[in-house]
């Protein structure tokens, strides 16, 4: 099985050769000359160059091989044909990524159908480098740096989805050719760029989580109806209903179609982890997290709470999951999403703790008059302003130094003014969905049955 994409670079051409043929990710080297060998250097296109051919990556060099043009003088033969048509502006060059499944090819097998997918596909009219990178034996995959400018006639290469789905198909042909796997039915959607940005990061993303629980349950199931009630004692609903499966969180208001996790998360690919899974791995048993503790010293029901007690006790909660994760799955299912943002859950309990602010009516009190000071000391310090002016205006250094002082101070004031009015509005808009997280805490119903009609384990094994 492969994956392939393909996507536009702007600006240095060389950077991304240079990755992509780095010595350091590959193991065999050839040249196949099929165009002319025009050279024009140029320093720009080092960097993008360098971008496909870091040393670590391609074992000096010897899973690299250059079409219609030689490897070690690339990019200069690339913006030879650039220079010769005057286009070397916009895009500099598409690269493209073909990826396999872990265990299933040699570098051998991956480089020779990298080289024979870009030469059906490019390799008549465009310079192509093809860099297989093994660095990392189960991540074995192609890098392709292909030239905008056609050496045959000069005309630009412009990607289409018609594009993306001929190198889809030609890659799929190849992989069954040399008896590798193939997606049979790809689906779902691309990840957007908010989503991927948070996970290269390392933040809770909804998605994310959602395919982190359903590793544990598939790892600790060998049925449909064990992984089921794994997923809802993690805090998870599954809706069968309609003509594409989701999920989500109990609490959430949003469900999450299977089909939009990525490949392994259909319902269909679950199924075939669970049966294929002969050596069920049960989650660790370790000390479970009593949810009073996070309710100390409260005697009110999380419904009756003030915002104070509230926020003291959904900080609580994201602590106890940041520090001890395994203590309670309940707790840390439904609410990991939120320990990305402890630092804002953290202001909004001093803002209310500070200002005893304890109803939603306190708050919007807080912030009609924080919004009344603001203007009053933007008003001052324009006065403070003027008063600057005409100091200046005299030579009074003295003068000069006090508005400056002062100035000084009101803007302090608004910075901190101005935070706390955008604190308050986090405090309004997260309220309701951190007292339904502490009521299911509270009361332990984490199966998502409040307001939802319960469904048997049989029936629901039946919809699976």
């Amino acid at each position: 099985m492969a994956t392939t994409s393909l996507w536009r670079i702007k600006g240095y051409i060389g950077k991304l050769i240079l990755y992509a043929i780095n010595s350091e990710k590959t193991a065999r080297r050839e040249i196949i000359r099929t165009g002319n060998d025009d050279t024009d250097p140029d320093n720009a296109m080092n960097d993008l160059i360098g971008y496909v051919s870091r040393d670590n990556a391609t074992e000096s060099l010897h899973f690299v091989t250059g079409l219609n043009c030689a490897i070690n003088t690339a990019k200069e033969e690339m913006m030879a044909y650039k220079i010769k048509y005057n286009k070397c502006g916009g895009t500099v060059a598409y690269h493209g990524y073909q990826s396999f499944a872990q265990g299933e090819v040699s570098p051998e097998l991956a480089h020779r159908i990298g080289v024979e997918l870009a030469n059906e596909l490019w390799g008549d009219k465009y310079q192509v480098i093809v860099a297989t990178h093994t660095d990392k034996a189960s991540h074995i995959h192609n890098h392709f740096v292909i030239n905008t400018v056609s050496f045959l006639d000069g005309k630009k290469f412009h990607r289409t989805k018609k594009d993306y789905c001929k190198m889809r198909e030609v890659s799929d042909r190849l992989c069954r050719e040399n008896g590798l796997s193939v997606i049979k039915k790809p689906s779902g959607k691309g990840i957007n760029y908010g989503e991927w940005k948070a996970e290269q990061e390392g933040n809770p993303t909804v998605r994310g989580i959602i395919r982190e629980a359903i590793d544990v349950a598939v790892k600790a199931s060998q049925s449909t109806r064990q992984f089921l009630d794994f997923m809802d004692q993690m805090g998870f609903i599954i809706d069968q209903r309609g003509k594409y499966p989701k999920i989500k969180q109990a609490g959430s208001e949003r469900f999450v179609r299977f089909r939009s996790l990525g490949p392994g998360y259909d319902i269909s690919d679950i199924i075939d982890r669970i049966y294929a899974n002969n050596d069920p791995e049960l989650p660790e048993k370790v000390p479970q997290e009593d949810p009073q503790q996070i309710f100390e010293d409260e005697d009110e029901r999380v419904d009756n709470m003030t915002y104070i007690s509230l926020y003291r006790c959904y900080n609580r909660a994201l602590v106890a999951v940041k520090e001890r994760p395994k203590a309670n799955m309940r707790i840390y299912y439904l609410v990991r999403r939120d320990t990305s943002a402890m630092r804002l859950y953290m202001d909004s309990l001093d803002l209310v703790v500070d200002h005893g602010l304890k109803t939603g009516e306190d708050v919007m009190r807080y912030k009609e008059e924080a919004m009344r000071k603001i203007d009053e000391n933007i008003r001052l310090r324009n006065d403070m302003r003027n008063a600057l002016r005409r100091a200046l205006r005299a030579g009074d250094d003295t003068e000069a130094g006090k508005a400056r002082y002062n100035i000084d101070i009101y803007n302090r004031r608004l910075a901190k003014l101005r935070r706390e009015i955008t604190t308050c509005d986090e405090v309004l808009e997260r309220s309701k969905s951190v007292r339904d997280n502490l009521r299911r805490i509270e009361n332990n119903d984490l199966r998502g049955m409040s307001g939802e009609k319960e469904q048997t384990a049989k029936t629901r094994e039946k919809q699976i």
